[in-house]
């Protein structure tokens, strides 16, 4: 698909984004939806069975078997957070949680007190947090009594880094950050010693997103650093295949996906935080951290991508909400997308219109048209896999690289 047939609004060479309020974008005529779920033909790799299943549902069941919620799940967690309590005897702290203020992370860090475990929350701020989601974070770690560890990047290098990724023409913009989130996570384990970095991610209410829209590995970045980049970078710092090297087999640092364990797909997980913790929610989807209304946009205009389908899908799949419903929020564009945010997130990253009208028209590219590592993950397919079963690597990296 491309960027004309995807479009929703229109750029204008002089003003940047239309400032016209688009509130519906109709499905995809002539394409093939999976009669389960609400992907469709355009995601990259995705594959029907005869019942016009998809490949994304199938993964979805066999990590439902995998990992169990319910006793059974509740079971798993007391044994390894027995095994993480062994793991920091004598430290202050014998694990680390990533934290932005959002609701996943934030029952996470709940979940982990409750497990009786002493995490050090860390959040990385990429100078776009809401106040909200700052507010989020003080009130639970105050109310939890967990001390936070926050790393701020250098705004103006943030800012181009963020600024490079757009004109390699990818499509995701928030790559960079990722490898902050990284880096902060697995720095602050190996400095303090700690062994286990505990995840949020939810393959139940979130999905796993194709490989293709949100790739990311140091080489890729460091690739696109040397052509895109135009001021010289004294405080970021890339995690490379050396660095994870370092962090896995020298410090040990393993990895646990707390949510794989519990249920987490409905909206009790909200209301029971807003009742325990007076958290907030940020206004909507991925209003906790501002870049993603620019990066939305981009990305729908340009590639044809709305980032909300894989999580829609597989709230579907979780039985939360219908196909119907979830193919009704798709017609509705996203109120992050509004084109004062848009126009806010240009300005505050100092993008013209006339450059940022010249990017939108730029040919689109992927991970796959630079130099990156992944030709190398690929020949280790297999220990990989073993790996992302034994918490060493996080365990959907294995589907999310090699079969979705």
């Amino acid at each position: 698909m491309d960027a004309a047939t995807a479009s929703t609004g229109s750029v204008d060479a002089k003003r940047g984004p239309h400032p016209r309020r688009v509130d519906r974008v109709p499905l995809k005529q002539g394409v093939q939806y999976c009669t389960r779920c609400v992907l469709d033909a355009t995601v990259p790799r995705i594959r029907f069975d005869a019942e016009g299943v998809c490949n994304h549902c199938h993964v979805h069941d066999r990590l439902n078997r995998l990992f169990p919620t319910g006793e059974e799940g509740e079971r798993f967690l007391r044994r390894m957070a027995e095994k993480i309590r062994r793991s920091g005897r004598g430290k202050p702290y014998d694990c680390v949680v990533g934290l932005s203020g959002g609701r996943d992370t934030c029952y996470c860090l709940y979940k982990t007190k409750q497990l009786g475990l002493r995490p050090l929350a860390v959040h990385f701020d990429n100078g776009w947090d809401s106040e909200i989601a700052k507010s989020n974070i003080r009130r639970i770690c105050t109310k939890l009594d967990v001390d936070l560890h926050t790393i701020i990047a250098d705004w103006e290098e943030s800012r181009e880094l963020t600024n490079s990724t757009i004109r390699a023409s990818v499509p995701y913009i928030d790559l960079t950050d990722d490898i902050g989130i990284i880096v902060a996570l697995y720095g602050t384990a190996a400095r303090e010693g700690v062994r286990w970095i505990i995840h949020s991610h939810s393959f139940r209410a979130e999905g796993i997103n194709p490989l293709l829209w949100n790739y990311v590995d140091g080489r890729f970045v460091r690739s696109l650093i040397r052509r895109f980049c135009r001021i010289p970078l004294k405080h970021f710092r890339n995690a490379d295949l050396s660095d994870f090297l370092y962090w896995v087999f020298v410090k040990r640092i393993r990895t646990f996906t707390i949510t794989n364990y519990y249920q987490d797909a409905g909206p009790e997980i909200d209301e029971f935080l807003k009742r325990e913790f007076g958290w907030e929610s940020t206004g909507g989807w991925h209003f906790d951290n501002e870049i993603f209304g620019l990066q939305c946009y981009y990305s729908r205009h340009k590639f044809g991508i709305d980032w909300r389908v894989i999580e829609l899908a597989a709230l579907v799949r979780e039985g939360v909400i219908s196909r119907d419903e979830a193919l009704e929020e798709l017609q509705r564009v996203p109120p992050i997308e509004d084109p004062e945010i848009v126009n806010y997130a240009l300005k505050k990253q100092g993008i013209s219109a006339e450059e940022f009208a010249e990017l939108m028209a730029a040919e689109p590219k992927y991970f796959t048209d630079y130099p990156s590592y992944y030709p190398l993950l690929k020949a280790f397919k297999y220990p990989i896999k073993l790996l992302c079963r034994m918490n060493v690597l996080p365990p959907h990296g294995y589907e999310k690289y090699f079969e979705l």
